[in-house]
């Protein structure tokens, strides 16, 4: 698959990212007066300049410059938030919702609008940037992290997969694309998830966002659980009419006519990604009528990074940057990627850590990968998935059955399930699980504190990688 076969006519208004591995341009150039005034909000103290905002306490260490956005995060259990807001008042200008007396602060009936109010002024958006908005339910974490290395030449960004809090911005899905807006710089470009749990949420963030490129890696079993199917599709069409017309979109092969009205007017700009029958993404990119292929080989442990190579190799043709440099920077992202998922343990057993797998679609796949991967012996160990109170626990217990049907011993962590083994205590059970026999795989997938427990005393007994 030659970089010609795959380059499509170059587009003028798109800008040329600049790359640079130690500087950071900020981007934001407000005063919490001017943040007032455009927001329509109070403002008490003296007028400061902010160029980066926070919402994780931790982060609040004194920085100049910086503004802290209280009520974006929850209270610090056994306290409320009045004596955090009291300390930080002290020391940093501050966003609120309550009249809070003390310091610096801006003061407004929703820290979200405010903050949302902020990134879409031209003083709080990384001018320059290339904009790429993620929509996935199969680790879309992997699929930005491979898309920033395509785009933007990293290569040397820690690869941290596992549970969200060890790899994710502090706060909730709602603040992570205004949050990605304002403290972004023009250097590298900004790849973002949206928010897709409710209707409305992704639309909004899309038209915030305003990408160059919109990657929507499936349709999962996790939005349909919310939504239903249809909702799951109006959802999609929202975040499209969202974009504007000249973006690129990058969809599955299976969606293309459940979409079809939706994209029917930019045939330049759609672009599909499909799976074949061996589990190789396979690259078709519709551009001027010309559709061109290639395979990516992928054993059973890589399945779960196959849709994201490939949108981020189609993203990257999109924007007619290809070359062996990005297959190369892909292949080594995910080459980082696998290697910090799986691993050995002394007597043989290999540990697929796919605690990253925090919704039924992501567990699905990881599930599916094991059942095809051939082994001795298959354990899937399932935690809770953060799918919401609408999706049945039928949901969940049709993953255990699946498993079952394919020779995999299910085992469910923290009550998840109906019928089938639970989990024992995690060091028993994890000491069971070492000890299951060379060639034996164990994958651990969702979330839950007896699930990391089992996780973390298997990771302690893994072999170091040469």
């Amino acid at each position: 698959m030659s970089s010609q076969e795959l380059r499509p006519r170059p587009t003028n208004n798109l800008p040329e990212p600049r790359f640079s591995l130690h500087r950071r341009t900020t981007t934001m150039n407000f005063t919490t007066l001017e943040i007032a005034e455009l927001t329509g909000a109070g403002h008490e103290g003296p007028s400061c300049v902010v160029q980066r905002v926070a919402i994780d306490p931790g982060e609040v260490v004194g920085e100049d410059n910086l503004l802290f956005a209280t009520s974006a995060h929850p209270p610090p259990l056994g306290d409320t938030s009045l004596r955090l807001e009291d300390e930080i008042a002290e020391r940093v200008p501050y966003l609120t919702e309550r009249p809070w007396v003390g310091g610096t602060a801006v003061i407004g009936p929703s820290t979200e609008a405010m903050l949302r109010s902020m990134a879409g002024d031209d003083r709080g958006r990384p001018a320059g940037a290339l904009r790429v908005g993620v929509i996935a339910t199969d680790a879309p974490w992997a699929m930005a992290e491979l898309l920033r290395v395509a785009l933007g030449g990293r290569t040397d960004t820690p690869v941290r997969p596992g549970p969200p809090d060890e790899r994710e911005i502090p706060g909730t899905e709602r603040f992570r694309v205004p949050l990605a807006l304002l403290n972004h710089g023009p250097d590298q470009p900004l790849v973002v998830e949206l928010n897709r749990r409710h209707r409305g949420c992704a639309g909004a963030d899309a038209a915030l966002l305003d990408p160059h490129v919109l990657v929507i890696g499936d349709l999962g079993p996790r939005q349909v659980a919310m939504m239903g199917t249809d909702g799951t599709l109006r959802q999609t069409e929202e975040v499209l009419a969202a974009c504007g017309p000249d973006t690129h979109v990058v969809i599955p092969e299976g969606l293309q006519d459940d979409l079809d009205p939706w994209i029917a007017p930019r045939p330049r700009h759609t672009y599909r990604v499909g799976t074949n029958a061996a589990g190789e993404t396979t690259l078709h990119l519709d551009v001027s009528g010309r559709t061109s292929s290639g395979a990516l080989p992928t054993d059973a442990s890589r399945r779960w990074l196959a849709n994201a190579q490939g949108a981020a190799l189609t993203a990257c043709a999109a924007l007619a940057r290809t070359g062996p440099e990005v297959d190369d920077a892909v292949t080594a992202m995910s080459t980082r990627l696998t290697d910090a998922t799986v691993h050995t343990l002394p007597d043989g057993v290999a540990v697929w850590d796919r605690s990253d797998a925090t919704s039924v679609g992501a567990v699905i796949g990881a599930v599916a990968a094991l059942a095809e991967h051939p082994a001795d012996a298959r354990y899937a160990i399932l935690g809770p998935v953060d799918d919401g109170p609408t999706a049945a626990e039928g949901l969940h217990c049709s993953i255990l059955d699946r498993a079952a049907a394919a020779g995999v011993v299910g085992i469910a962590a923290g009550g998840w399930g109906i019928g089938t083994d639970h989990l024992d205590h995690p060091v028993t059970m994890a000491d069971e699980l070492a000890a299951a026999g060379d060639g034996a795989v164990v994958v651990l997938a969702g979330t839950g504190a007896d699930l990391l427990s089992v996780r973390d005393r298997l990771l302690s007994m893994a072999q170091p990688k040469s």
